[in-house]
């Protein structure tokens, strides 16, 4: 069926790709959390959980409901961030790049004995708010903003690079969190390769939920790292050589798959997907 409503005019978005950026994650962030509090309370009163459990599982439905709103702000124009044709087919993709992805690290761990915990709920937890804030804020919001604004096909790197080297650079505030100074730069450079990972196969599939699924399966295993990760989810143990080299591996890895999935010969496809999303005549 045919969007008919009619389009509302966003003028500061429609002539400001760059202040409207800045905005929409800035304001995904700080609604996400509005909405997490007010959750917190609610289910405060129902859910037997430490008050820090029960804060995440706010985290995660305020970060589902921002999309809402983002999708109903940009109504009709806006199909929304989580739905897209073949969304199954992605699904698959996203766990075989995680498989891909992970295998090192997990044969490395296993050569090396690393001192790996079982999964939490207080992780599985932590590992769903990066899952499904971080993918809102960092991609979910800015990212189709920016696809809905972008008129060239060779700009398509470019917002996957800009949106994950912001998204990379927020980590370094690690550092005043506990992280070294060399662990606060790893990170760093490991979030915006797999930050860059996350866009790509956002940007690719038209759809945030591989990315949420990606991301928090990581995650949950990363946490499980006791020797390197601390239990708020700080790289501050102590780094080994293996523990840089295997990183910098990972995260070239990562940037490799990355520009695979957003190869010149996938751009008209790409921009027939946010064209569509956006509804827009191809």
């Amino acid at each position: 069926m045919e969007r008919q409503k009619k389009i509302i005019n966003h003028k500061i978005f429609n002539e400001h790709w760059f202040i409207g950026s800045i905005l929409l994650i800035i304001w995904g962030y700080l609604f996400t959390y509005f909405i997490s509090v007010i959750v917190a309370v609610i289910l405060g009163n129902v859910i037997p959980l430490p008050k820090e459990e029960i804060m995440y599982i706010g985290m995660i439905l305020g970060a589902l409901l921002t999309l809402l709103v983002h999708k109903r702000w940009f109504y009709p124009e806006y199909e929304g961030s989580l739905k897209t044709k073949d969304l199954k087919r992605w699904l698959i993709t996203g766990l075989i790049i995680l498989v891909i992805v992970l295998l090192p690290d997990i044969i490395t761990s296993l050569i090396l004995k690393t001192n790996l915990g079982a999964p939490t709920l207080h992780s599985v937890l932590m590992a769903g708010v990066a899952g499904t804030v971080e993918e809102t804020v960092f991609r979910g919001l800015p990212v189709s903003y920016l696809m809905r604004q972008n008129k060239k096909k060779s700009h398509i790197i470019w917002i996957a690079i800009v949106t994950s080297l912001i998204f990379g650079s927020v980590h370094g505030f690690n550092f005043f969190a506990g992280a070294t100074l060399l662990a606060a730069l790893l990170q760093v450079i490991s979030t915006s390769a797999a930050g860059f990972l996350l866009c790509a196969l956002f940007i690719r599939s038209g759809s945030l939920l591989p990315s949420m699924l990606m991301h928090t399966i990581n995650d949950v295993y990363a946490f499980m790292n006791l020797d390197l990760v601390s239990e708020a989810g700080v790289m501050e143990g102590t780094l080994k050589t293996s523990d840089i080299v295997l990183n910098m591996i990972l995260s070239v890895l990562q940037i490799i798959i990355a520009i695979y999935l957003l190869h010149p010969s996938a751009w008209d496809e790409i921009m027939e997907t946010w064209n569509r999303k956006w509804g827009k005549e191809n």
